[in-house]
């Protein structure tokens, strides 16, 4: 009995508390949607003021569309007149009449004069709406084009001006998609939208106004649908938004799989792991495609539910007007008219809700390319940066300690140096640390304490620009683009005569197997120059780096892969490569090593003189 007393409070508590906690919760939701809402519109702020100086460059081709956009409203609310004419003043004669007919009527009397000239009527306001429709796409579809070449062409450069750091997380597959299909779409945010919508808003304020002059009654009936079709919208476009927002990232996994997969076709097919690629993509296609298919979801029941809407309306509109011409407020030939100017009110307000949708992938997509460009580069030059161009060499690590993950130092505390035109091996398993030093050099990463000189100058005083370009690379793996010899050559001096290519070609050695080919210099040597040989591709990279004619050149690993005859001609390309110039070789292989005059070990992050008697010895591979 107690017990029973007892609980008695504690369940009139809960009964109170139920409905509280309830509103609360609604309270609570609503409160998260209208932040939502305002996040929405502020992303969209973000991205007009960002983008807008691009929309600017447009200014005269988006004035001309305009007036397009001004004569086709102009055309949308002239096309229901004529019938009127031929109901009211052929078909069914009202009396009285309004004045436009009464006018009409007047001047072309009630027979084939009228019928004529309201059937040319027609097909003049067909004519001009298309000219002006077409115009209006055209001006669009080239100021939308040049607005996404400038975008992607920005994007780009940035994209290729980010640090190391950014590349080395960085999907590939990722960049392609903003770099394509993301940029496309924000085309429709900024010019093909605005331009709609306005368009629209124009015959739909048009259509209002002709309406309202001629029964305001039946226009409150016509407009009271409109409410609840923005609520729908507006709700719809959030839910649309998001779910666009994760079919991109779902999209960008997928061609990330593609790139990957293409890049390395060779190591599947030797793995015969082809069924498991194809599996592993297949399920990133199929999340991707569900994602796309959600997206659809969602803007089919927006249409639906604006259709349905629409039709609400169209019945009251029709249901009050047969009434009102039943009165004698109406003619026939004005509720002809008047539902005529519905239709055309309610299509470009289905237009518009349609368009939300775009417009919500659109923003999505478009918040995908700020998070790139507002991404600032790690590494950039500072205030009067020197130019560099009487660099000799000299070059200095100063207590240089550096890690590619927190806690962890590939370089601690390393200190030596090397002197201008000296050629020093950095001799040391692999994994030690020896591409690091290349890469701080070229400043492709800061190091976290130390100062890296050259010519006892800060590298930081350099401009990057001007710092890399007196340093010519040689990559473990030489890389080549799908283009010529000769141009692949030159990439290393874009503006070399045909005389030091040859020349550069002559000392890597590789002159002779290049005019062995048919096309010789002309040939073009596939994707990555797969076409050529291990020892080819090595030799055409080195005759890259000669042209270059840098104080300084970094050799890393170049004898990965080759055979003995191979190895033998690029040794001696590379002698005659370091010739002069301040040479750092990485390598841990013994041959290589003995290009240099002194030899350098990397072994815990510090850097320490070789005896020449070990120097011949070649390390244990980690």
């Amino acid at each position: 009995m107690m017990s029973r007393i007892e609980n008695q409070p504690r369940v009139a508590t809960a009964a109170i508390a139920s409905p509280l906690m309830h509103g609360l919760v609604n309270a609570e939701t609503a409160k998260e949607d209208k932040l939502k809402r305002r996040f929405e519109t502020s992303a969209m702020r973000k991205l007009f003021s960002r983008f807008h100086h691009y929309v600017g460059r447009e200014r005269r081709s988006l004035v001309l569309a305009a007036l397009c956009m001004v004569g086709v409203a102009v055309m949308e609310v002239l096309r229901p007149w004529p019938l009127k004419l031929v109901f009211d003043g052929l078909i069914m004669p009202a009396s009285p009449k309004d004045a436009a007919t009464r006018w009409f009527t007047d001047v072309l009397g009630q027979g084939d004069l009228l019928l004529g000239t309201a059937s040319l009527a027609i097909l003049v306001i067909a004519v001009l709406g298309g000219a002006f429709a077409y115009g209006q796409a055209v001006l669009l579809a080239g100021a939308g084009r040049r607005v996404v070449t400038s975008i992607r062409l920005d994007l780009y450069r940035h994209i290729q001006c980010l640090s190391q750091s950014f590349h080395d997380n960085a999907s590939a597959g990722d960049l392609l998609t903003r770099l394509t299909g993301d940029v496309r779409l924000v085309r429709d945010l900024l010019i093909t939208s605005g331009i709609f919508m306005i368009g629209r808003a124009l015959v739909l304020v048009g259509s209002i106004i002709v309406m309202a002059l001629m029964d305001w009654r039946l226009t409150v009936v016509a407009v009271l649908v409109l409410p609840v079709l923005i609520w729908s919208t507006v709700t719809f476009s959030g839910r649309i938004k998001s779910a666009a927002r994760r079919q991109r990232k779902t999209e960008s996994r997928a061609t990330h799989i593609m790139s990957e997969n293409l890049e390395s076709i060779r190591v599947i097919q030797a793995h015969a792991r082809e069924t498991y690629e194809a599996e592993r993509f297949n399920r990133e296609n199929m999340t991707s495609a569900e994602g796309e298919l959600a997206t659809t979801r969602l803007e089919a029941t927006m249409d639906r539910t604006v259709e349905v809407l629409l039709a609400l309306g169209t019945c009251a509109v029709l249901w009050f007007g047969v009434w009102r011409v039943r009165a004698g407020a109406l003619t026939p030939g004005d509720l002809l008219v008047f539902t005529a100017y519905l239709a055309g009110m309610y299509k470009p307000v289905r237009k518009l809700a349609s368009l939300t949708g775009r417009l919500a992938k659109a923003t999505a997509c478009g918040e995908r390319v700020l998070a790139i460009l507002d991404r600032e580069p790690e590494i950039c030059d500072r205030p009067n940066a020197a130019s560099g161009e009487k660099i000799k060499g000299y070059v200095s690590f100063d207590d240089v300690s550096f890690g590619y993950v927190a806690g962890a130092n590939v370089l601690d505390h390393a200190t030596f140096s090397i002197g201008a035109g000296e050629t020093v091996a950095l001799f040391s398993p692999s994994g030690s640390g020896k591409s690091t030093i290349a890469h701080l050099l070229l400043r492709f990463y800061e190091p976290r304490s130390g100062v890296i000189r050259i010519d006892g100058r800060d590298i930081r005083d350099y401009r990057l620009s001007a710092l890399r370009e007196n340093v010519s690379v040689l990559l473990q793996e030489a890389v080549l683009f799908n283009t010529t010899i000769r141009e692949n050559i030159s990439y290393g001096r874009p503006d070399a005569s045909e005389e030091e290519i040859i020349a550069a070609a002559r000392a890597a050695r590789a002159h002779e197997f290049i005019c062995a080919m048919a096309d010789g210099y002309d040939t073009v040597v596939g994707r990555r120059g797969t076409t050529l040989s291990g020892g080819q591709r090595q030799r055409i990279a080195i005759a890259r780096a000669m042209i270059r004619r840098s104080p300084i050149v970094i050799l890393d690993e170049p004898g990965t892969g080759l055979d003995a005859e191979n190895e033998k001609a690029v040794l001696a390309a590379l002698r005659d490569l370091s010739t002069d110039r301040t040479c750092i070789i990485i390598t841990h292989d013994a041959e290589v090593a003995r290009l240099a005059g002194r030899t350098l070990d990397i072994s815990e992050g510090k850097v320490r003189e070789r005896t020449s008697g070990n120097s011949s010895k070649r390390p244990a591979a980690e």
